[in-house]
């Protein structure tokens, strides 16, 4: 508890406040790609500032797309440098696994699984393998 009470404070402090929208939009971005940084606090910020609430809201939007195209592509670079690194036999079994699931489901339940806190971030990197 105490290290998120610690990164709490860093990110709610000027650093990206100074930023305004840009700040939002790069906290954003760090928070969907698995970092957990709450951008509640800086966005609360923004709004009780008088900032535009178009703007926070396409900073945010922008800033998570991004992120979620970043986890991706983290998992789709992650999956050459994994089939480097472990036995070829446990890699065909897994891609197996993930591509029946796919399969099962389509692109429309990682759409959905985006929305999901936390899983969401992993399933995104998932899907890229």
């Amino acid at each position: 508890m105490e290290y998120y009470q610690q990164v709490q404070e860093i990110f709610s402090n000027n650093y990206f406040q100074e930023y305004g929208i840009i700040g939002l939009f790069l906290n954003s971005l760090l928070s969907a790609t698995a970092i957990p940084i709450p951008t509640e606090i800086l966005t609360s910020a923004l709004l009780i500032g008088g900032e535009n609430i178009f703007l926070v809201a396409l900073a945010l939007v922008i800033g998570s797309v991004i992120g979620g195209i970043l986890n991706y592509f983290i998992g789709f670079g992650g999956n050459k440098l994994f089939k480097k690194i472990k036995k070829e036999s446990d890699i065909e079994k897994n891609e197996k696994k993930h591509n029946k699931i796919l399969d099962k489901f389509g692109w429309s339940a990682i759409f959905f699984a985006a929305w999901i806190p936390v899983i969401g971030d992993l399933i995104l990197i998932s899907a890229g393998v």
